[in-house]
């Protein structure tokens, strides 16, 4: 616990007898000129928060025994240097926050067993040379906000199981190498704010089921290439407050046809009093829209909508 924490001139690490040791919290946080780290004993070690929190040096990392760790936080949040990483044992794992945050020289990551994690906040956010992902069991996550934020380098996601997940704030914020997402599951989701902000790769998107969402703040502001959205995606959502979709379409590209989808499922939504951007970027300008799309248009200004579009 703590023990060797900033010991920032440290340039390497004895192999210490740790067989007896369980909370390894923040035990070599900010050694950042460790290079290296040797195989030592963890497997009694439950708690890894923090334990290589700023290792900044390391560029690689040992497969050490994990086997009996259920947190991970942070434990090797900014370890920017690691150009890879081992297929540690992660099985009791449930907290992942921000454990791979800052690791922005991966270019790949090993298919871990994620299975029992309920905690992805922040994840893998910056990790910014990763190309890939993969298919990871996230099946009991529920929180997945920032969880691959600035991955900037991602071309491609895996389907990955996120029928549990209810928070997806920022999930793919700045994914700008994207060209295509998958059909995940969102159905019980209600924070899809910032979701998608700035995947300016993306043209199309998915038909996800937004049942249980009520907030899309920015979801796809400046996704600048996406021209294609799926017709009733907003049938059906949760309460939605006056801010649900601010600024959401903001700058992209969408086409006469996308616009007539999204305007017309809020209709048929039937909310009222909520703030709408479908402005910005080359959305198609509302002299270019479809009959249904300007009739769409006039319901929801009659239901206190406030729409800002392109002329």
């Amino acid at each position: 616990l703590n023990t060797w924490r900033s010991c920032s001139s440290l340039t390497s690490f004895p192999l210490l007898n740790t067989a007896a040791v369980t909370n390894f919290y923040q035990a070599w946080h900010g050694c950042s000129s460790l290079t290296s780290f040797p195989l030592i004993n963890t497997a009694a070690g439950t708690n890894f928060v923090q334990s290589w929190y700023g290792c900044s040096n390391l560029t690689s990392f040992p497969l050490v025994n994990t086997a009996a760790g259920t947190s991970f936080q942070g434990a090797w949040k900014n370890c920017g240097n690691l150009t890879s990483f081992p297929l540690i044992n992660t099985a009791a794992g449930t907290i992942f926050q921000q454990t791979w945050e800052g690791c922005s020289s991966l270019t790949s990551f090993p298919l871990i067993n994620t299975a029992a994690g309920t905690s992805f906040l922040q994840s893998w956010y910056s990790c910014s040379s990763l190309t890939s992902f993969p298919a990871i069991n996230t099946a009991a996550g529920t929180i997945f906000q920032g969880a691959w934020k600035n991955c900037g380098n991602l071309t491609s996601f895996p389907l990955l199981n996120t029928g549990a997940g209810i928070n997806f704030s920022e999930a793919w914020f700045g994914c700008s190498s994207l060209t295509s997402f998958p059909l995940i599951n969102t159905a019980a989701g209600t924070n899809l704010a910032f979701a998608w902000r700035s995947c300016s790769s993306l043209t199309s998107f998915p038909s996800l089921n937004f049942a249980a969402a009520t907030s899309f703040i920015q979801s796809w502001w400046s996704c600048s290439n996406l021209a294609t959205f799926p017709a009733n995606r907003f049938d059906t959502t949760g309460t939605l407050g006056s801010t649900a979709f601010l600024e959401a379409f903001y700058a992209c590209a969408l086409t006469a046809a996308s616009i007539e989808n999204i305007l017309t499922s809020l209709v048929t939504n039937g909310q009222s009093n909520i703030t709408l951007g479908l402005n910005g970027g080359t959305n198609a300008g509302a002299t270019t829209w479809t009959a249904n799309a300007v009739t769409a248009y006039n319901t929801l200004i009659s239901r206190g909508w406030t729409i800002t579009r392109n002329a």
